[in-house]
Order: structure tokens, then sequence, then C-alpha cells
């Protein structure tokens, strides 16, 4: 017979509140009804070369959760902010943009395994969105998959609100949603490993943000997303609803999807020096906001109030964003603004799925032919010395293997 293991504990595995300086190394967390570690109000916590997994909820917690009336972990409605939950963190957030879960500064997650999860890997707080306050909060070098074993959707590897955190070198796999959700601003990922995931659910992103252009000066660089399932509206980097001012640059996409890029109808988002392989089309983008969208753009509508709410005319946003001041100064519901720049396309049936005159299009090279890899089966291994790309695109960097199988950039002299 088999051996069975039951927990009675609903709460956390290990809880830190209010603690600096800790650090918790080489420790198995397994079989919670919940979180299996909890962080709030910590400075300079780091939870490293640790196992978690087989819990009913998420791995690890950086940050307050909410909980309904009645203490109900409902994922509905929002709640109320509340210690050792995460509840419904998504609801909330979508009504209260500016909700500071007290995830405090500088907690590093680092080096861990965390699978065979119930409710997603990683939920990553910190920071202050009314001041643009950052947490340097991060997630670093840790595998993540089949994280999504009680709840399917949107409870992904790793959900990062707040301002000013980062995924590094992470990979992400094996599961039903989405990678990476984000809200917030001037977060970094980056140099990560992302495939087979959104495997089941319709119309997400591996990485996926939207419904509010004040979520500005994220970065999304050094990745490589391959293999992600072509039989459903299945993107890798998916700007939602209006999303706006990203800086995308140094990815791989291969075979990422049905759609790998996927911008809805937002602005200023910048694409430069990533390499496109093996996809029937490459960049979709669309004026949603002229169409079925048009409501979320009337005014005081759910893009007025959130601009209101963060005081967008006035600093702190004004000056780090200064494209946001004049948001509606010309007509919104058309995207404008968004580069495509120094990319490589290769193998992809149709660069642009939409209106090319919505993306400002240029120093861009799409072949059929060997651009010069040095392994066409494997794109990691980057360019040879003498390729053809350096000739076809101004500009553009070779990448190199790292030891920890991201990628980097190595600029030509």
């Amino acid at each position: 017979m088999e051996n069975w293991s039951v927990s009675l504990l609903e709460g956390p595995l290990l809880a830190i509140e209010h603690g600096k300086d800790v650090k918790v190394q080489g420790i198995t967390f397994e079989y919670g009804r919940h979180i299996g570690v909890y962080m709030e109000n910590t400075h300079r916590a780091l939870i490293k070369n640790c196992i978690i997994r087989n819990m009913g909820g998420v791995g690890v917690s950086i940050g307050k959760g909410t909980l309904k009336a009645g203490n109900q972990r409902g994922h509905e409605s929002g709640g109320n902010p509340a210690s050792r939950v995460v509840g419904d963190l998504m609801g909330t957030v979508y009504q209260n943009i500016l909700f500071n879960r007290e995830g405090g500064t500088e907690n590093g997650v680092v080096d861990c395994h965390i699978y065979n999860v119930g409710a997603g890997g990683i939920s990553l707080g910190g920071g202050d969105r009314a001041s643009l306050t950052p947490a340097g909060n991060y997630v670093e070098n840790c595998r993540i998959h089949d994280y999504n074993r009680i709840e399917k959707s949107y409870r992904p590897g790793i959900w990062m609100d707040g301002v000013g955190n980062r995924i590094s070198k992470c990979d992400i796999y094996d599961a039903p949603s989405m990678a990476i959700l984000f809200h917030g601003n001037n977060h970094v990922i980056e140099l990560c490993d992302i495939t087979n995931v959104c495997s089941e659910v319709d119309d997400q992103g591996a990485v996926y943000y939207g419904r509010d252009p004040s979520e500005q000066g994220n970065v999304i660089r050094y990745c490589y997303f391959h293999e992600l399932s072509p039989r459903h509206r299945v993107t890798a980097t998916y700007h939602d609803d209006g999303a706006c001012g990203a800086e995308v640059y140094g990815n791989i996409y291969h075979k990422a999807g049905s759609l790998p890029v996927l911008i809805g109808g937002g602005h200023n988002n910048h694409y430069r020096h990533n390499i496109f392989i093996d996809s029937p089309v490459a960049i979709h983008i669309d004026a949603r906001m002229q169409g079925w969208g048009k409501f979320m753009i009337e005014k005081g509508a759910i893009i007025d109030q959130r601009l209101q709410t963060v005081n967008y005319k006035n600093p702190p946003y004004s000056t780090a964003y200064p494209l946001l001041a004049a948001y509606w100064d010309n007509d919104t519901s058309y995207p404008k603004g968004n580069v495509i720049e120094g990319n490589l396309f290769y193998k992809i049936g149709n660069v642009v799925r939409g209106q090319s005159e919505w993306l400002e299009l240029y120093n861009n090279w799409a072949t059929g032919s060997d651009p010069g890899f040095v392994d066409a089966a494997d794109p990691l291994k980057g360019f040879k010395d003498d390729a053809l790309i350096y000739q076809r695109i101004n500009g553009f960097p070779g990448f190199h293997l790292r030891k920890s199988d991201a990628i980097y950039p190595n600029e030509r002299v």
C-alpha cells in the first residue's frame, strides 16, 4: 500500500513577518493545505535552495492577500487585505490598482524548485504604485512547473505586482495557464526559459498583463519562449486591452504559440532585436478600442478611472512616463507609437496580422533562408561570426549561452 499524507494545516508552513536578514536554506516544504512560505514586511529575507511541493495553494507568497467578508477564501470579488492568505488577489488588484501588499524590500527566492502545488508557484509583491517606490524583491534561478494542480487558470508560475521587482533566470514549464502574470511598474523579466505553458486555457499569454495604461516601465528581455501550443489562442508576450510602454528586446520566440506577440490596442510598446522562428504569424496588433473595446476608453470608464487614480498628469507619473501624460491628446482608440525595429523573422508566414500602419516597422529582416545560425535547430547557440544577419540588420547583437542555460547579449565590436 502506498504511503498517504493528510495535512490539517490551513496556514503557511513558514511565516516570516517584520523580520530582517532572515535566511532559509536547504529545506523541503511540503504537505500543507495552503501557502508553503509566507513573507510580509520583511527586508533582505532570502529563501534559497529549497524544495516546495505538494501544497494546496501557492508555493511562496511575498506580501498580503485578501479575505472576503466572513473570512471566506473566495476568488471572485476581491476582499479586504489580510495576512497569511492569497485569496482573490487578482480581483483586489483589478478593483484597487494602488493596493500595497506590504511585501517589504530586497527579499529573494533563489535556486528553489517549486512543483506539484495547487494554485501557482510564487506570488511576488512589493513596492508602492502611488509613489512609484520600488521594492527590489526578486525571484532568481528557480525551476517552477506543474503548479496548477487545483486551480487551472490565472494562478501563474509567478505572479508579480507593485513596483521595481525582478524575475531572472527561471525555468517555467508544464502548466495549463500562464507562466508570468504581472501588474505594476518598472519590473524586469529576464533570462527565463518558458515552454509548454497555456496548454489548456484559451486566450492566454506566457507573459501577460493589461487593461491599465499606467502600468509602464516594464522590461521583458533575453527570454526563450518555445514550444507553446499552436492549437488555440496562445501568445508568448501578451499586451492586453490597451497595455502600454513596455520594452521587449533580445528574446527568442521559437514556435511560440499561434500569436507570439499580441498588442491589443495599446501604445508605445517597443520591440527590438528579437528573433522569431517558425510561426504562422509573429505579431498581432488590433484597434479594439474602435470596436468591442470602445467601452474601456469612454469618459469615466475603466481606463480614465485608472489614469486618474495614479494622477497621471503630475509627478511621479508625468516625469517617469512623459508620453503617458499626453494619453488623451490624440485619438487613443487607435494604437500608436508601437515600434518594431531590428528584429529577425525566420520562417514566419506573416510578420504582422493587423494594419501595418499601426506599427513603426524598420530595420527588420524576414527570410526563409538560414540567417547564419550555428545550429538552426538550437537557436540558443547563436550565430556564426560571418552570419548574414549582421549585414541585413544594422546593429544586431550576438547571443551566447550562459552556464545557467539563459541567454544574454554579446554586443559585437
